[in-house]
């Protein structure tokens, strides 16, 4: 299987477990958290000439603003719980 139908079979098995919106939330969080390790990977190897012990800036910011995608998301399936309760 190539990399899209492992996705998509994941995102098919999120849906039937959490319904089509709250699945759909729940896959993009961890198409994120796999960006995110990817950038974090990656940052380890780029490191800023003037600061070894930090990543460049372009890699923070990619960082910074996954981890804003992440609160966001996880914010919108909080909601989402709360509404669905009784």
């Amino acid at each position: 299987m190539t990399d899209p139908d492992v996705r998509r079979d994941r995102l098919e098995d999120l849906e039937f477990k959490y319904g089509r919106t709250k699945g759909r939330l729940v896959g993009a969080m961890d198409i994120l958290s796999d960006a995110q390790i990817t950038v974090g990977t990656h940052a380890a190897y780029c490191k800023q000439p003037r600061n070894p012990n930090r990543p460049t800036r372009d890699i923070e910011e990619a960082l910074r603003l996954i981890d804003q995608a992440k609160e966001l998301v996880a914010e919108l399936i909080t909601d989402f719980d709360r509404t669905r309760q009784p």
